[in-house]
């Protein structure tokens, strides 16, 4: 049977941690033949008690839950190091602490995966369903239409939510090469290497309830002010890293992607930043594009002003 590894990452979650940690050993993909899995945990300096629910579940199911302890480095550095660490396996999962996935979430994800091409790196995500912080569904406001992957998309958004990530051993490798100095967050990492060297499936069915509290780190809001709110917040703080993790693309997978149209147009859209009139026929020429048409005209102006 083939192999799947379950990447989380841990920081004081211990009021949610007990429901994922049930939701994940209750997946179904072993049962039927599809992947035999283990959960593997770093905590990334816990100080709420987490480590010991980690060891607890350790003890109780020695040959699926392993876990070590970690200095506190951020979600970002945490994830990558569990890739580095890990053994080599079919399939490879990103897992949050405080969600709940449906039992036949990885299942699915292997599934689709199996169909896709064997000979470049391959990205699964699916839409999460929004609930509160007792699991309940959220209503929400704003309308999210089908998403449409691709690399003019991810040079300047991300779409892939790290908790639903799946991916197999070849985009393992592409991320552990070379880790980079700095990307927004590692899930978009992915979605640029499998936009441009491979292949993506976006799935629409949710098949994790992705909980939203106090606690989040990331979220995703259900009304249109909150959500305006949030984009302001992020912009002006995030001025400039759209670039900066192009930059970081184009340094480590440079190389490889001599030949790629996907790479030439990402090294044509940092060049063209010096010219206002060079951005504005590089945005007439390409089709650069947000999933939203809203967000589309914002990220426009944004170009033309070479505030990315």
């Amino acid at each position: 049977m083939k192999t799947l590894q379950i990447l989380m990452s841990t920081y004081n979650g211990a009021k949610y941690i007990r429901e994922q940690m049930d939701s994940l050993l209750d997946q179904n993909c072993e049962k039927l033949g599809k992947a035999a899995f283990r959960i593997v945990i770093r905590d990334d300096g816990s100080s709420d008690g987490t480590q010991d629910i980690l060891e607890e579940y350790a003890g109780r199911y020695p040959e699926k839950v392993f876990w070590y302890q970690g200095e506190n480095h951020g979600v970002i550095r945490s994830f990558f190091e569990l890739l580095q660490r890990v053994d080599t396996s079919d399939y490879y999962a990103f897992c949050d602490q405080d969600d709940y996935w449906m039992e036949d979430k990885m299942t699915r994800a292997v599934e689709i995966i199996d169909a896709m091409r064997k000979d470049v790196p391959v990205l699964y995500c699916c839409r999460p369903k929004l609930v509160d912080q007792n699991l309940q569904p959220l209503e929400s406001e704003i309308k999210r239409p089908p998403m449409r992957p691709g690399f003019r998309n991810a040079m300047i958004e991300n779409i892939v939510t790290g908790c639903t990530a799946v991916f197999d051993q070849s985009l393992r490798e592409m991320v552990v090469k070379e880790l980079p100095q700095f990307t927004v967050m590692h899930d978009w990492w992915l979605y640029l290497i499998a936009t441009c060297f491979g292949e993506i499936y976006y799935d629409e069915t949710p098949y994790i309830c992705y909980r939203q509290h106090q606690g989040n780190v990331l979220g995703t809001k259900t009304r249109k002010m909150d959500e305006w709110k949030m984009r302001l917040k992020r912009f002006r703080r995030n001025r400039g890293n759209i670039s900066h993790q192009l930059e970081e693309f184009i340094r480590i997978f440079g190389d490889m992607g001599a030949e790629n149209e996907n790479m030439r147009l990402a090294e044509r859209f940092l060049k063209v930043r010096k010219s206002f009139w060079a951005r504005k026929r590089f945005l007439r020429d390409t089709e650069l594009y947000r999933q939203r048409r809203e967000d589309d005209r914002i990220f426009h102006i944004i170009l033309l002003l070479g505030n990315y």
